[in-house]
């Protein structure tokens, strides 16, 4: 409790790089997962995410994939995103959980499919797999840092928003 209390303070201070943040990833939806093997061993899957709520995302994977068990088990993960056009990037750092709650699996079920409806194929690579039942997971973000590097100079103190 002591810890959510003080990671919602935190997100109070920062609301104008949380949005920014929370904005970039609107458009920029495919993000790279980062979550540990049973062996420790790394392990990296293409997600497409969308935000929850404010220091929330989410993203839709199955029940039988290697990115479900390893995050059921090991519920720290990273999110990376970059953008080559604009020269920039985004890493989050977050606790992953499977989403039960029936309201919050409909909104997220239909941003979901909103940002896949966007994608010129309608299909995600995910819906070609045998792989269980669809899951949505939520990934509270504890730490983010978006890196905007065209046009700024070397070593520019706007080049990062953090939070």
């Amino acid at each position: 409790m002591y810890l959510k209390n003080t990671f919602l303070r935190r997100w109070e201070v920062n609301k104008d790089s949380l949005f920014r943040i929370m904005q970039y990833i609107e458009h920029n939806p495919m993000a790279t997962l980062g979550t540990v093997n049973n062996d420790g061993t790394p392990h990296g899957a293409i997600v497409y995410i969308c935000g929850l709520s404010d220091a929330t995302v989410c993203f839709v994977t199955k029940n039988l994939t290697q990115k479900y068990i390893n995050l059921t088990e090991r519920p720290a993960v990273a999110l990376t995103i970059g953008n080559d056009k604009d020269s920039s990037t985004l890493q989050i750092s977050g606790q992953a959980s499977v989403v039960n709650d029936p309201k919050l699996l409909d909104v997220a079920m239909k941003k979901v499919t909103k940002v896949h409806a966007m994608m010129a194929e309608w299909l995600p690579p995910l819906a070609k797999l045998r792989a269980g039942e669809y899951a949505v997971i939520s990934v509270s973000i504890t730490h983010a840092r978006l890196g905007e590097f065209h046009g700024m100079d070397i070593g520019g103190a706007q080049i990062f928003t953090e939070i």
